[in-house]
């Protein structure tokens, strides 16, 4: 009784000391503009873009997505990720509870005569003879300066983090997969206008050849038309090569071999169309909207965490020890009470000389934190850019793209009154060429634009934090 009066003394003492050391996290306050720049037509309100892609006119590119979501390797790591960091945390937890162990023995064993312990006893000790062991030990520390509460804060900082780049990597993934798949149907569009463009010049080339050959065109126009039609086939093999290249890039983020999503996608098809969002809201709201500034937050407060962990190693540790087992060398003694052992009491330790590891621990901690808040700092600036040039380039397209459009009509209205002209002897064959390859290249641009403005919509989702909530 006596015993377990003065443990108890012990572990009040302790209680009434305890304490958690090391800073308090806090989460940084952010300045931040009222609203970004060209943004003021815009409403103010936060959207709700989560899974974004679902409301595309094209059933594909949502397929796609969807199976992007469910095997891309990117999102199987992070999801992977999010398992070790849960199996971590418990890990840590696990430091809360009392730890108990079992060992169990038998053995010959076989004594030195000529030992310094056996040589000095006068009378015959036996050499061999058989140990019979079997002990339990518990052992319990007591945090009292927060060593495992700070582990445990850490540790759910960091699930917190992965948990955030598992939902960043999905936004990053989806964005992706919409654009090679955007990308893909442009050069599907401009190999068909690349290939009319062939055909226009080839039909062109074998009239001349035949007025030609009738006298009523001279070789200079036969070789100009031919030479159009040579270099409109010249731009033909890029365009199939980067087709291919990008059908390949989109093939590694849905997993799946780039055969069979060239079949799935051989059919040319439109350009879908991105709707557009309805606001941008304000600056301050990315906090909340972008998984990569809350996965640096929560790495933030992980290595705020940590630095408790590590001054906490600086201060001494208690601990609740106890063994009790049997143990014997004589045969069929081992339930006697003689041959039972125990033994249970506090036991402290003490760091005294550690060569200055501790302290440097604790400064390469503090080094990690102020890691983290720059990382922190320069994921909210790098958002806020995002979201900047992303506007900006979705606005500027669209005016391009106006542009192109309005412009490809006029030419193409001129390709027909030029063709005619040239009929009737009132346009030179210079002119039916120059309009035509006008019309081609004004042609191209426009379809490069509307996918460009469709890519652009994507990457506004993606700065905006769309796609997963």
């Amino acid at each position: 009784m006596k015993n377990i009066k003065s443990i108890a003394i012990f572990l009040g003492a302790v209680v009434l000391t305890a304490c958690t050391v090391g800073p308090n996290y806090h989460m940084p306050t952010q300045s931040m503009p009222s609203h970004f720049i060209d943004t003021k037509n815009q409403s103010s309100e936060k959207e709700e873009n989560t899974n974004w892609w679902h409301s595309v006119n094209d059933p594909i590119l949502v397929g796609l997505i969807d199976q992007a979501l469910h095997r891309n390797w990117d999102v199987q790591e992070a999801v992977d990720k999010i398992r070790q960091s849960r199996a971590e945390l418990n890990i840590t937890l696990a430091d809360y509870y009392p730890e108990l162990n079992a060992t169990g023995k038998i053995s010959r064993d076989h004594l030195s005569a000529n030992s310094e312990l056996l040589s000095s006893i006068p009378f015959n000790f036996p050499l061999n003879y058989t140990d019979t062991k079997v002990e339990f030990d518990a052992s319990w520390e007591i945090d009292v300066f927060g060593h495992t509460r700070r582990g445990v804060e850490a540790s759910k900082a960091t699930l917190q983090s992965s948990i955030e780049n598992t939902k960043d990597t999905a936004i990053k993934v989806a964005a992706e997969v919409a654009k090679d798949y955007i990308q893909y149907r442009v050069y599907q569009q401009r190999i068909i206008i690349a290939n009319k463009t062939i055909a226009t010049y080839k039909k062109t080339a074998k009239l001349i050849r035949l007025q030609f050959h009738a006298g009523s065109a001279n070789s200079v126009d036969l070789q100009r038309v031919e030479s159009q039609a040579l270099s409109a086939e010249a731009s033909l093999p890029p365009l199939q090569a980067e087709a291919r290249a990008t059908l390949a890039a989109l093939s590694v983020m849905v997993d799946e071999y780039p055969e069979i999503l060239y079949e799935q996608l051989k059919e040319p098809r439109a350009i879908p169309i991105i709707r557009s969002t309805r606001s941008v809201g304000i600056p301050s709201d990315l906090l909340q909207r972008r998984p990569d500034i809350r996965m640096a937050e929560r790495q933030l407060a992980a290595a705020t965490a940590n630095i408790g962990v590590a001054r906490a190693n600086e201060f001494p540790r208690f601990q609740l020890v106890g063994d009790y087992g049997s143990d014997t060398v004589i045969a069929g003694t081992f339930t006697h009470a003689a041959s039972r052992y125990w033994s249970y009491g506090p036991q402290i330790y003490l760091p005294i000389f550690q060569g200055g590891r501790l302290i440097n621990d604790v400064k390469a901690s503090e080094a990690a934190r102020d890691v983290a808040f720059a990382e922190y700092q320069k994921s909210v600036l790098a958002a806020f850019a995002d979201v900047e040039s992303a506007f900006i380039r979705s606005n500027k397209e669209k005016i391009r793209e106006r542009y192109l459009l309005s412009s490809y009509k006029k030419i193409k209205s001129s390709v027909h009154l030029v063709n005619l002209q040239y009929v009737n002897g009132k346009s030179s064959l210079t002119d039916v060429l120059d309009v035509e390859r006008q019309a081609n290249d004004l042609h191209d641009q426009y379809v490069q634009s509307l996918g460009q403005v469709a890519i652009n919509k994507v990457s506004l989702y993606k700065a905006l934090g769309g796609g997963i909530c």
